[in-house]
């Protein structure tokens, strides 16, 4: 059959109630259809934001190590100790505290060696530790004279009271030493240099009496500006 839907007709009702009827009958598709979509709103559910890895412990360094040998065996150390390099198991460290016990481990073969830390140093850029020569055994790095280390501490020794400063040369000649000492005092205070005796005489050039790490930090990377090299050390 065809025809439009005017020409549509419900039997026994007239032309305006079939207009009505229609008008109700749409208006209850539409009310039907909002409720539905009410009904079925969509909840968002945020994914879980990922947790950021931990941080690396404070206690753990990485670098490279090296060993000491002749002629500083026999020496007195930072420490006021006679180094041994053949029997002690021993190690420099340029902050940690005298008698820190370290475990270090030989990255390219996962060997260790605990150590005790009783003298300053490595003052080389990349070196976190300098082993004695017992020591350097231990873990096999004679031969190739340095290694990747990671350092992990032990346990901690105590110190009365912190101070550090900043090392910016060493010398065999005082009068070199005596001469930086003259530049910087220009623009830094405390400046200091001092002797460590063996067979040779070194002469370290030093700057500052710092209580904590943080400032020696800030006070190395001033002296970074003025093209020197600084080292933060621990003075006991």
């Amino acid at each position: 059959m065809e025809g439009s839907i005017n020409d549509l007709t419900i039997v026994g009702l007239p032309p305006v109630c079939y207009y009505s009827c229609v008008r109700r009958l749409v208006f209850l598709i539409c009310t039907v259809l909002f409720l539905s979509a009410c009904g079925h709103k969509r909840v968002q559910v945020k994914a879980p934001q990922p947790t950021s890895a931990p941080s690396v412990s404070s206690n753990e360094l990485e670098g490279t190590a090296s060993y000491y040998a002749e002629p500083y065996h026999g020496r007195r150390t930072a420490s006021g100790e006679i180094f041994d390099t053949y029997k002690e198991m021993t190690a420099a460290h340029r902050t940690l505290p005298f008698n820190t016990l370290v475990r270090v481990t030989n990255k390219t073969n996962g060997r260790e060696v605990d150590v005790r830390i009783n003298d300053r140093g490595p003052f080389i850029d990349g070196r976190v530790i300098d082993l004695s020569l017992r020591a350097a055994r231990e873990i096999d790095m004679v031969r190739a004279g340095v290694a990747p280390v990671k350092l992990k501490v032990l346990k901690q020794g105590q110190a009365a009271r912190t101070v550090y400063c900043v090392q910016v040369g060493a010398f065999e000649n005082l009068r070199a030493a005596e001469v930086l000492k003259q530049q910087l005092e220009k623009k830094y205070p405390a400046v200091t240099v001092q002797s460590f005796a063996g067979e040779t005489t070194i002469y370290r050039v030093r700057i500052g009496r710092e209580p904590d790490i943080q400032a020696a930090q800030k006070l190395a990377g001033q002296l970074r500006k003025d093209d020197l090299k600084p080292f933060v050390v621990r003075v006991n």
